[in-house]
């Protein structure tokens, strides 16, 4: 009876370890409209917050812990307006990206491309818009 209480507190603490990292830490995704014309952007990524629409100078961001397992990874989707046609669909957090328990990734789409920025280093162009690139890191 005791060993099962003992397995029962660890397992409790693993999980609950695996999703409360974002006590002594969060990662944060920001995703960015710096597009041109008053162009809006949707967002949709998949930490079930569901769609978004960003005007532009404005963004997106949400933070959170990484799971136990180190194997946190987030996709999203962006769609330049007004008409929507335009879209990229790319991994926004990959837990394997730093080792830091406060990760910092910032998106941010411009009409040449997507940029990237990670932990306050300066944004490179990553993927165009309609690219092949889809879902790839």
């Amino acid at each position: 009876m005791n060993n099962l209480l003992i397995v029962l507190i660890l397992l409790g603490l693993c999980i609950g370890l695996s999703n409360g990292f974002r006590m002594l830490g969060g990662s944060t995704v920001t995703l960015s409209n710096q597009l041109e014309h008053n162009k809006l952007l949707k967002i949709r990524c998949d930490n079930d917050e569901g769609e978004k629409i960003v005007k532009i100078g404005d963004e997106y961001k949400f933070t959170f812990g990484d799971n136990f397992f180190g194997t946190t990874r987030y996709s999203c989707k962006m769609d330049q307006g007004p008409n929507f046609k335009h879209h990229t669909e790319f991994v926004a957090y990959d837990a394997s990206w730093s080792k830091a328990l406060e990760a910092t990734c910032k998106w941010i789409a411009r009409e040449d491309g997507i940029y990237f920025s990670q932990d306050g280093n300066p944004p490179t162009w990553k993927y165009s818009w309609d690219g092949p690139h889809v879902l790839k890191n």
